[in-house]
């Protein structure tokens, strides 16, 4: 009796480690980093009129991202901006495509800081929220900081760069 119990407990023991340790086993952790550099393509900005200096705006973005891997993948980017004299909020949706035509899309958001020299510097946390390819299913996210190089004031295109710092998760696939 006492050897059909001990039997039992360890059959039991056996079977909840080879169901429950699959589902771990089933993911990819990676560990990011990487550059972004892109320019503004688009703004298009509105005067609140509450108090002086304040806009909104949408910025569409391009340029190119280098993960850390040695990949590189077309950076696609929406901005939406909140600005009180160049300071305020941000929040971004973005699309990284990478060369076999996968993509990872993250939601973001944080702070834009105005600098008396008419740069601009960033930062702030991001999320994925979707991947298509061997990005399907992505969960995890990061931080980031960054700037704009030229003053706002010179015009045309702003040349800026970020460098990102995250996690994610994959299923297995």
């Amino acid at each position: 009796m006492r050897t059909k119990l001990c039997f039992m407990i360890v059959a039991g023991a056996v079977f909840v480690t080879f169901t429950a340790v699959p589902a771990a086993w089933a993911q990819k952790t990676v560990n990011e980093k990487g550059r972004v550099v892109y320019h503004f393509v688009k703004a298009e900005v509105m005067q609140v009129g509450d108090v002086p200096g304040h806009i909104i705006g949408i910025v569409d973005a391009s340029g190119l991202d280098f993960p850390d891997t040695g990949e590189v993948a077309i950076f696609s980017n929406k901005i939406s901006l909140d600005l009180i004299n160049g300071t305020g909020s941000h929040q971004t949706y973005t699309v990284n495509t990478f060369e076999d035509k996968s993509t990872m899309v993250s939601k973001g958001k944080g702070v834009t800081t105005a600098h008396p020299d008419g740069t601009s510097t960033f930062e702030g946390t991001y999320t994925y929220i979707g991947g298509t390819g061997r990005f399907a299913g992505i969960k995890g996210g990061g931080s980031y900081t960054g700037k704009r190089l030229a003053p706002v004031a010179q015009g045309g295109p702003a040349d800026v760069f970020f460098d990102i710092v995250g996690t994610y998760t994959l299923p297995s696939q």
